[in-house]
Order: C-alpha cells, then sequence, then structure tokens
C-alpha cells in the first residue's frame, strides 16, 4: 500500500494529511509547549469511522503510521504517544 504524509503549516498548527490507495483523512495539529512538539488530533473510537470514512479495524494500523512517520519527518530522533483523540510528538 502507498501511504504518504504531506503536512499543511497555518502558524501556530495546521492539518497533517495521511494519503494511500483508498482515501485521504484530514487531521488538525498544534503546536505544542516544552517537550512535545505537536498535538495531532483524532477521531476517538466512537467518531472514527463517520469522521473519516474508515474503518474501526484500520484505526490502529493508519494511527502508528501517522504518530511513526510524523516523528520522523518532525523531529530528531523523536518519540510519541497515541492516545484516544491525539498523538503527541516529543523531541528526544
Amino acid at each position: 500500500m502507498n501511504r504518504s504524509l504531506l503536512y499543511n503549516n497555518q502558524g501556530r498548527g495546521g492539518t497533517v494529511i495521511y494519503k494511500d490507495n483508498t482515501s485521504t483523512i484530514h487531521f488538525d495539529f498544534e503546536f505544542g509547549g516544552g517537550d512535545c512538539i505537536a498535538i495531532i488530533f483524532i477521531p476517538s473510537e466512537t467518531y472514527w469511522e463517520t469522521q473519516t470514512g474508515r474503518s474501526l479495524s484500520e484505526r490502529k494500523d493508519i494511527l502508528e503510521f501517522v504518530a511513526v512517520q510524523s516523528a520522523k519527518d518532525q523531529t530528531f530522533n523523536g518519540t510519541y504517544k497515541i492516545l484516544d483523540s491525539f498523538i503527541e510528538l516529543y523531541k528526544s
């Protein structure tokens, strides 16, 4: 599966755009503070299918890709946490 992320920065935040062979999903983000570089907002399991058009069974894989790729693209050896409604990116 071909997957990619694009970033649309708009001042203090913007959009992370996930694309694959099936669809495109837009996640809003804002820059964090301290060791937290950014917070990417994601639909909780309750709203995932309605807001993304993707099955709940795909959620974990998509979010893992977004977290790993964002950490690679936006940090140097950074880390991440995937929570119910957001992904936090941290500098190393």
